[in-house]
């Protein structure tokens, strides 16, 4: 996998303590770029030119830091990080979205 990312972005940390805690770190090549160059922003594989931006194995593009989360959370055999049904699930989506608000507010 494929993960386009600059090291000054909260949701891109986000993205990489998943990782981190999901033991993927070695799985996955990291692609430095900066979100403020035109051609890294024009030559994106993200429609928007965002990142965080994953490349799946299968070549299938992901974007947006909670789609990326979910995504690696079914991609390794320990515990999930996001539970997958009822309201523990809902709980931990919720505060999710506080924290990518939070965050977004900021940046």
């Amino acid at each position: 996998m494929k993960l386009y990312y600059s090291p000054t972005s909260p949701f891109v940390r986000k993205v990489w303590v998943s990782i981190l805690e999901s033991g993927l770190a070695d799985k996955i090549e990291r692609i430095e770029v900066n979100p403020l160059s035109p051609d890294d922003v024009r030559n994106s594989p993200n429609p928007l030119g965002k990142i965080p931006c994953l490349i799946t194995d299968d070549d299938v593009v992901l974007f947006d830091s909670p789609v990326i989360v979910d995504y690696l959370d079914g991609q390794h055999d320990g515990n999930r990080l996001v539970p997958e049904a009822g309201p523990r699930r809902w709980n931990a989506l919720r505060r999710q979205a506080l924290g990518d608000g939070m965050l977004d507010s900021v940046v």
